[in-house]
């Protein structure tokens, strides 16, 4: 088959074909395929002419016509979200030529919406001034959650709860609330907003508001203020902060510094689940000053989590590191280990790291995201008293029913065997 005409012109197999029946059935079709080949490139106007030269060869004779420009975007199946909170993340602006590319582009990225729960087929109309339209339908995610999680040993039992809106008011914009009882009585407190595309650009800003009380009588105060540049599945953060401790006892202690970090989340959601990576990394630097000391401290964190599928198996996981990087540090500045999110089968807060590596391997088995696994957390922590090498190990399961999620496990420390075991209970509602 051999395509004259004006460029851009489809290579055959482009069209999908290698060889064609001199039929009309089949010509028809020929002709059918090579319209919507240039209708989504942004050709509507085009004109394909079919002849045979002789008894093997076929001409398809092409005019394109003008390129039209992209005249309106329209957004349907999302009632709960402002159109321009899709609209904004796609490169083409009404006026300008269309592009078929930037439209594949932009699918991409309206998927990674943490608000979106499917992104359907793209329909291209002839507008009302001669140039196309964009109907995108879209299936819209819970926008947020509540969250209650539990955690019991057999004598104490710990809780706390999270609100998160992703898409506050249909905007976008982010709202974290939650809240955690220690087993001294304290409370553990965040409060973070984010703010999107400040300036009609993908720039946001930050503000995060936290409390934790390490031992009792103890509050530590932290406060934040980031601005966040968006590259689809990158993210780049600069800021600044500071962080109050009141030890009993003692003198008040400071530490303001500068951050910087990214966060990189390539992958998709399938049906089991998040099928990708992700990797944030941060880095603080700063003065630090209590007491009768001073000096410049830097501390640092690692988190790369992942998942891959393969029917009903799947291999996932946690890499996390962190803590002082050089410089002298206060006791209540050095993170806090143990617990559902970073030791399970420890008690909440079991460790306090000056340097720690922490491996959190899963198998899981399950055709959708109700799954069952098995996980084993390793680590080696070096607290101000020498290094530890805790490893704990147990089982789960998690699952979603519509817009409820909850995740169970029992986790012991394998040096304590199952006598010693928690029970961990996360229940999300979506909203």
């Amino acid at each position: 088959m051999i395509i004259i005409g004006s460029p851009p012109l489809p290579q055959p197999a482009e069209l999908g074909y290698s060889t064609i029946s001199a039929v009309d059935s089949c010509l028809t079709l020929l002709r059918e395929d090579a319209l919507a080949w240039y209708l989504s490139r942004g050709y509507p106007f085009v004109t394909v002419g079919l002849f045979f030269s002789c008894t093997d060869t076929l001409y398809v004779s092409i005019v394109p016509g003008r390129h039209a420009l992209l005249e309106e975007v329209r957004i349907e199946g999302a009632p709960g979200t402002k159109p321009v909170v899709f609209t904004r993340l796609l490169s083409t602006r009404p006026g300008e030529p269309y592009s078929g590319e930037d439209v594949a582009e932009w699918k991409t990225r309206l998927a990674r919406l943490p608000f979106v729960e499917d992104v359907d087929e793209t329909t291209l109309l002839l507008g009302e001034f001669g140039d196309l339209v964009i109907v995108q339908h879209i299936t819209e995610a819970p926008s947020g959650y509540f969250s209650a999680s539990m955690g019991w040993d057999g004598s104490i039992v710990q809780g706390g709860g999270d609100a998160l809106f992703s898409n506050l008011v249909g905007t976008a914009r982010e709202l974290e609330v939650s809240a955690r009882t220690t087993e001294w009585g304290g409370l553990n407190a965040l409060l973070r907003y984010r703010e999107p595309w400040l300036m009609g650009v993908p720039l946001s800003a930050e503000l995060s508001i936290s409390q934790q009380t390490p031992e009792s009588s103890w509050v530590n105060r932290e406060g934040s203020i980031s601005l966040i540049w968006e590259m689809d599945e990158l993210e780049m953060r600069v800021g600044a902060g500071l962080w109050r401790g009141f030890p009993p006892g003692d003198a008040e202690q400071g530490y303001d510094f500068g951050l910087a970090g990214f966060r990189y989340r390539p992958g998709s959601r399938v049906s089991q689940g998040w099928l990708g990576a992700d990797l944030l990394m941060e880095a603080r630097i700063g003065d630090r000053s209590g007491g009768d000391s001073t000096g410049i401290l830097s501390m640092g964190t690692v988190d790369l989590s992942g998942s891959w599928f393969s029917g009903s198996i799947g291999l996932g996981g946690s890499l996390l590191g962190g803590g002082v990087l050089a410089g002298e540090w206060f006791t209540g500045l050095l993170p806090l280990l143990g617990g559902q999110t970073s030791l399970r089968g420890y008690p909440e807060d079991s460790f306090r790291a000056v340097r720690y590596g922490l491996a959190r391997p899963e198998i899981s088995l399950g055709e959708t995201a109700t799954r069952i696994y098995v996980f084993s957390d390793l680590g080696a922590v070096e607290t101000e008293h020498g290094i530890r090498y805790p490893a704990g190990c147990g089982a789960g399961i998690r699952g979603r029913s519509g817009s409820f999620m909850a995740d169970a496990a029992v986790g012991f420390p394998i040096s304590e065997g199952p006598g010693s075991a928690r029970v961990y209970l996360t229940v999300s509602a979506g909203v």
